[in-house]
């Protein structure tokens, strides 16, 4: 199979020395302006090291030493970001540039173009490829919005997220390869040589470093009868759901006048009548039965807080008179969402909270949204596809990789206080799955005031967990965390993990907003989907979307790589690392939210979801954090 290029551009020498200034760090040092701490070699033993206090340039009491390029990998990565940058100001560079700290890691930002809505930035980090044992530069491009300007089209164009028509960009890949070459173009010449001195000369090559690439297989559903498919529509469609629901369903269309016609569209459409070749129908895909005689209009009459809550006690009363059927509440309503993250408005999150309180189930459509021309032709099937999982309905699984494994996407929601700009409040919760994608519940870990008593909770619960009767019959259990989790938090799960003995552990966390990109040699320059390069000995890169065998073209816009990491926190024996980049990729198509919905693994999907749901949720008066823990999938 032929390589993938990493965006990354390698320095020619494998190995190199640079001059630094040292001396050994007591304990009472104080840290200096740069000046950087280092274990180092006190002399030809490699492995006999000391902490030393380091600098670029000369010190009283610093002594001069030849570090080579192996005996600190951050070391040697400043050292290129310092000579990168000093060659920049030696020649004057025509493009405006500085150092900007990303996250914790230090790259130099260039500005390639400037619009009135923002900028379009190249960055290049200094990296270790420790698979190739070989340094380079990291290259990847970004769009800076500026603060005053809304997310809108045009910033998504100049995202590259949208092509110049305004859709969805299914050049993405070849536009962002032709803007980084521009780019090259431009300043190459310049920087092709870097280093203090002509003896330590170092040399940036022109072309993305090369790496070998493997292949996961392709995601294999599971639906009625065992049946497997490759497609989740054809195989909701042509053998039905996993698991049916067992009661009859009352549907309580939740609207007020003016959406009255868009309400009958809604329903003759979720009926099949509307629009079969798209969406044959609830009772053809899901067998469940929709007419007259089982929808009831619920009006709004008002939007105040008084006005929400009969229509949740309307709701709640009409199941507790139906207890033998199962009532769901589809609320139409007309929010913006031409706003980046913004779902649904404040009246949805409140009516949402409140159905959730009282168990009911709660589907909102957005008339926005979905009210355009041909918009809820498409789209019905992924509504119907949520509300049947909402009530309990299973429509399918993947096959895993591994089995008798448990796996919890923990996630976390901390609320800042702005006027100090410190945390008011920690919150964690862990989406607990098997890795066949099956929803098991959402629980809460802790809701705390302050670090210390929310790390001692986080233990405390995640503990109460796993050693709960009902996931006794796990021999494994995958911990996935999102890049954003602190040190401070994995810690506190390590500790926990380590009482717990009669399970295999193993910790990934899954970056799915990473620096890392690359590109095939095929025509298009999309890997293939599944593809997956490794970095170093616990790192990976993964295309959960790409082409597809047999069908090498792109309609869309294709998502970056997700960047992978073993943790190995925990008490796991030797384990094989592809079968849970596998379950990885798998849970990628668990996702209930729509068909071909996002394809990022629900462990850590629906985190990221509950998120934006517990932080609306605080904003309600009596919110309590507890309620949210549910058997059923609510946030879909």
């Amino acid at each position: 199979m032929a390589n993938i290029r990493l965006n990354i551009l390698p320095i020619s020498e494998t190995s190199f020395s640079f001059k630094v200034y040292r001396k050994l760090k007591h304990e009472n040092d104080l840290k200096e302006e740069n000046t950087f701490q280092y274990q180092l070699p006190n002399g030809a033993q490699i492995d006999d090291r000391s902490q030393y206090l380091v600098s670029f340039d000369p010190k009283e009491g610093f002594v001069e030493f030849s570090a080579s390029s192996y005996y600190a990998i951050g070391l040697t990565k400043r050292y290129l970001l310092k000579q990168l940058f000093d060659k920049l100001i030696q020649i004057g560079c025509s493009l405006p540039f500085e150092i900007k700290k990303h996250f914790s890691e230090k790259q130099v930002e260039f500005t390639v173009h400037e619009y009135q809505q923002g900028r379009q930035l190249v960055s290049l980090s200094p990296y270790y490829l420790e698979e190739q044992k070989r340094f380079g530069f990291i290259i990847d491009f970004r769009f800076s919005k500026n603060k005053d300007v809304p997310f809108n089209k045009d910033v998504q164009i100049l995202s590259l997220s949208l092509d110049k028509q305004g859709r969805s960009n299914k050049n993405y890949y070849s536009d962002k390869f032709r803007l980084i070459n521009n780019f090259l173009d431009k300043i190459y010449n310049g920087i092709q040589v870097i280093g203090a001195e002509e003896k330590s000369e170092i040399h940036i090559e022109r072309e993305l470093i090369e790496t070998s690439v493997f292949l996961l297989n392709k995601k294999e559903y599971i639906f009625s009868n065992k049946n497997t498919a490759n497609s989740q529509f054809q195989g909701i469609r042509n053998y039905g759901p996993l698991h049916k629901i067992d009661k009859e369903i009352l549907f309580a269309f939740i609207f007020d006048d003016r959406f009255k016609s868009f309400a009958n569209e809604l329903y003759l459409s979720l009926t099949g009548k509307a629009n079969p070749g798209t969406f044959p129908g609830l009772e053809q895909m899901f067998g469940i039965k929709i007419s007259t005689n089982n929808v009831k209009q619920v009006k709004i009459s008002g939007y105040s807080k008084e006005d929400l809550l009969n229509i949740v006690d309307t709701v709640n009363a009409l199941q507790k008179a139906n207890q033998d059927k199962k009532v769901i509440g589809i609320y139409i309503e007309d929010s913006e969402i031409d706003v980046e993250d913004k779902e649904a408005s404040e009246h949805y999150y409140f009516l949402k909270y409140n159905f959730i309180k009282n168990n009911l189930a709660l589907q909102v459509v957005n008339y926005r949204k979905l009210g355009t021309k041909n918009s809820l032709k498409w789209a019905t099937s992924n509504v119907a596809l949520a509300m049947f999982a909402k009530m309990g309905g299973i429509p399918w699984v993947v096959k895993p990789s591994n089995n008798n494994c448990l796996i919890l996407g923990v996630g976390s929601s901390h609320k800042f206080d702005e006027d100090t700009g410190t945390i008011s409040k920690y919150f964690a919760y862990t989406v607990c799955l098997d890795s066949s994608g099956l929803y098991k519940t959402l629980e809460v870990l802790a809701d705390e005031t302050t670090e210390s008593h929310y790390l001692e909770k986080l233990k405390i619960n995640l503990i109460k967990i796993l050693s709960d009767g009902r996931m006794g019959s796990y021999k494994t259990c995958v911990l996935h965390l999102p890049f954003k989790i602190k040190q401070s938090e994995i810690k506190a799960i390590s500790e926990a993990i380590k009482q717990i003995n009669d399970i295999d552990f193993v910790a990934i966390k899954v970056n799915l907003d990473n620096k890392y990109f690359g590109y095939s040699f095929h025509n298009t320059l999309v890997p293939y989907e599944s593809s997956f390069v490794k970095l170093s000995k616990n790192e990976y890169l993964v295309w959960f979307e790409g082409l597809l065998y047999g069908k090498e073209i792109v309609d869309k816009r294709l998502a970056n790589p997700v960047h992978i990491e073993f943790l190995n926190i925990g008490n796991q024996r030797i384990f094989d690392e592809r079968k849970y980049l596998q379950d990885v990729l798998n849970l990628s198509g668990a996702n209930w939210r729509g068909f071909n919905a996002k394809s990022i693994p629900i462990s850590i999907y629906y985190s990221q979801i509950i998120a934006r749901y517990t932080e609306a949720f605080e904003k309600i008066d009596g919110y309590e954090e507890n309620s949210i823990s549910n058997d059923k999938p609510w946030f879909l």
